[in-house]
């Protein structure tokens, strides 16, 4: 019986690490920035509960845009663009 592809002389390879596409595009910017913050403290987004604790957070930025917006500290357009921001940002668990 022939040993699989994967096993050579008792140890495993890893598969190799396919190489982007092109440049990294700002939500895949974002989501390393993010990655890095975490990583400096000792977490990573890619554990679900870590994911699951940055996902809440997020939520409650956006409850409090949401009263931000009812109370007029800012308008619409600016609530939106924001929004959409952390839109993005709540995305980055999933792009690593």
């Amino acid at each position: 019986m022939r040993k699989p592809l994967s096993r050579v002389r008792g140890r495993r390879r890893s598969a190799p690490v396919p190489e982007p596409a092109g440049p990294p595009t700002p939500q895949q910017q974002l989501a390393e920035t993010m990655e890095a913050m975490f990583l400096a403290r000792g977490r990573t987004l890619t554990d679900p509960q870590t994911a699951d604790a940055y996902a809440i957070t997020l939520e409650a930025v956006l409850l409090m845009l949401d009263g931000a917006l009812a109370e007029g500290v800012v308008g619409e357009p600016a609530h939106e663009s924001l929004r959409g921001m952390i839109g993005g940002m709540a995305d980055s668990p999933n792009m690593l």
